[in-house]
């Protein structure tokens, strides 16, 4: 049947097959619709008709998927935006006649054309099959791409073409790999103490009568040994991957968390009588929302790694920090230490570092002690990493843990645990922070493994809304933004970073063309890079931008420190205390108090106060101010109704007190 006397779903024919992509053919339209009016009495208008083309078209531009018609001849008569990305080809290089060869194509672009020929030529040359391939791909940000292809046929059933899909399975296929590696070790991990169990079984049913009571009780100890370790092994396997399947539920209540961790080190010290273990802690500490067991589990897991990789007779030091939003504790050893090449991946099932080796007769782990310990943690929506100076020179694991509390007083505290007198300023976590707005959930995944791979701090947004608080709760250093999210554009979104902040930015493009990259440079982005892009060059322009940023330093005249009673403001760590506690600021909270301070004992202005903290356009929007200054008010002064450093002068601003 030819689709143009047929059924009015189907669209123009030209001389490429029986679909046009190409909007200037309303006039053949027109015709073909009349023919179809005389044929049928339909009463389909031209309107009607390309009405109906351009919706087709819309839904499969629109499509996640890359969509492609070809006809009977091979020639492609349709191809959405997605499919020319994926392909890394243009409209251009489909104009010609003939000359565009989709199979060869797709041959050029497999690491090992060899392999995927067979594979690909059994789909091409099977045109009325519905069937699919999955190639591996070369030296791009897609590495794994699936191909099916499908016939379509016209309501009489005579062939028209094929239809081929195209889709970026690069995380599924990376999730596979990571599952078989994992299924592997776990094996192998099981497999050890299954043969010593085996082994020493059958040695004492084989003939037990030669043994003497000391071998016998020798190898059923090593039975009872090994049966423990199997046990471990398996749960511990069981909990990682239960998490990551968001199977394990957490049971949360309310927790001292002092009290939990100093019966779990009370423990360690009579399990390895050779360590000693050293506690220092805030006091009193806020309670903590957890699941009591497996916060419990987290840090054995972590205390279990400091004894397994140091030394007997050396020290283990356990800090817990706390500021209003976390809490955070670091465990630190003197044991073999880590590279930093390895912090990346420490954390990963059954990795291995070559240089941990077992100490003092030991034996090693089962390498997911610590891949267990960081998916309690971030079930909980805490933070883990490592720090170590190198080889032979111990290493610390920190984690966070968040929490709803009042202000922390720093007090005595009894029976060997020490409290920290020194101000509660934590270590910077030295990791670049990234902050990622991307609206598509599978590409968001892909970005954020890879950056953090790279050791990155990722904070990821879909929403402007989120965007915005994201950047007023703490600066990144680097932020990667798509031109469009959910509810705004990434366009709108510079504009509005720009009014108050120039942190480098590169923007992720969909289809951009040279006017619209230009407008992007214009309104202040940095780099840009094109969907698709190549995970290498990306990090490579962080890296750039990184070396190009130099590092603010906000000072009082030529003073990093600035003081006023009990007001402590150092601006080399960005750091604010109040009688030597520790004070959360926002990034606006803490760069309204800085202009403050700028201006200590002199009236600063709402119209001023607005320009220096969020820019021109805000210069009339006095509540702004109001409510940040009670934020900071709250935070700052014992009693917020009668404030001590921030005094109100009506009807004009506010100035911070000089005491």
């Amino acid at each position: 049947m030819n689709p143009s006397q047929g059924d009015s779903k189907y669209l123009s024919t030209n001389k490429y097959g029986w679909w046009s992509q190409d909007d200037t053919i309303s006039a053949q339209m027109t015709e073909q619709t009349k023919q179809t009016q005389q044929t049928h009495g339909s009463p389909i208008t031209p309107l009607g008709f390309t009405q109906e083309y351009r919706i087709l078209a819309e839904v499969a531009a629109n499509m996640s998927s890359g969509f492609m018609l070809l006809n009977k001849q091979e020639y492609i008569t349709y191809t959405n935006p997605h499919a020319l990305r994926l392909l890394h080809i243009s409209k251009n290089d489909l104009n010609t006649e003939g000359e565009f060869d989709l199979r060869r194509h797709l041959l050029t672009l497999a690491t090992d054309p060899s392999h995927a020929q067979p594979q690909l030529d059994q789909m091409w040359f099977q045109q009325e099959q519905e069937s699919s391939v999955d190639l591996a791909l070369t030296d791009a940000a897609v590495s794994w791409l699936r191909v099916r292809s499908f016939p379509i046929r016209d309501a009489g059933g005579t062939l028209l073409g094929r239809g081929v899909l195209l889709d970026d399975i690069t995380l599924e296929r990376s999730a596979l790999e990571m599952r078989s590696e994992a299924l592997s070790q776990a094996a192998h991990q099981l497999k050890t103490p299954l043969a010593i169990i085996k082994g020493c079984a059958t040695t004492l049913l084989g003939g037990s009568a030669r043994w003497d009571p000391a071998m016998q009780r020798e190898m059923l100890q090593m039975i009872d040994l090994q049966s423990d370790r199997l046990y471990d092994v398996l749960n511990t396997l069981l909990d990682v991957w239960r998490l990551d399947a968001g199977a394990q539920h957490l049971r949360l209540t309310q927790v001292q968390f002092p009290e939990l961790l100093n019966v779990l080190v009370e423990r360690w010290r009579k399990q390895a009588p050779h360590y000693t273990f050293h506690v220092m802690m805030t006091t009193p500490l806020p309670l903590i929302t957890c699941d009591a067991m497996r916060v419990e589990q987290a840090v054995n897991h972590l205390l279990s790694n400091a004894v397994t990789y140091s030394p007997q007779g050396k020290r283990i030091q356990i800090v817990v920090e706390a500021n209003d939003v976390e809490l955070r504790v670091s465990i630190t050893d003197e044991g073999i230490g880590i590279a930093p090449e390895h912090f990346d991946r420490i954390f990963d099932r059954f990795y291995r570092v070559n240089n941990e080796l077992p100490l003092d007769g030991r034996p090693d782990g089962s390498g997911l002690g610590l891949a267990a310990a960081r998916a309690l943690i971030e079930a909980h929506g805490g933070k883990i990493w490592v720090d170590s100076p190198g080889i032979g020179c111990g290493a610390t694991f920190y984690f966070t843990l968040p929490f709803t509390g009042g202000a922390i007083n720093l007090a005595p505290t009894g029976s060997g645990v020490r409290a920290i007198t020194q101000s509660l300023a934590f270590k910077q976590d030295r990791r670049v922070r990234v902050l990622l707005a991307e609206n598509d959930p599978r590409l968001t995944r892909y970005l954020r493994a890879n950056l953090e791979e790279q050791r990155y701090r990722v904070q990821t947004v879909n929403h402007g809304v989120q965007f915005l608080r994201q950047l007023d709760l703490e600066e990144p250093d680097v932020i990667i933004l798509a031109t469009r999210l959910a509810d705004m554009s990434g366009i709108e979104l510079l504009q509005r970073l720009r009014d108050f902040s120039q942190i480098p930015v590169i923007m992720l493009c969909d289809d951009c063309d040279e006017d619209e990259r230009v407008q992007l440079f214009d309104l202040g982005s940095d780099d840009l890079v094109m969907k698709p892009f190549g995970m290498k060059e990306l990090l490579a322009r962080i890296r750039a931008l990184l070396r190009r940023q130099v590092a603010p330093v906000e000072q009082v005249g030529n003073q990093s420190l600035f003081i006023t009673g009990d007001l402590t403001i150092d601006y080399a760590q960005r750091l604010v205390t109040v009688e030597g506690r520790a004070v959360q600021l926002s990034r606006t909270e803490y760069k309204l108090l800085s202009v403050l301070a700028q201006n200590v004992g002199m009236v600063v202005t709402h119209e001023l106060l607005l320009e220096k903290v969020w820019g021109p356009e805000y210069n009339r929007d006095i509540d702004f101010i109001w409510v940040y200054i009670s934020r900071v008010r709250r935070k700052i002064d014992a009693d917020s109704r009668h404030p001590k450093y921030i005094l109100t002068v009506p009807n004009v601003g506010y100035k911070l007190a000089k005491l």
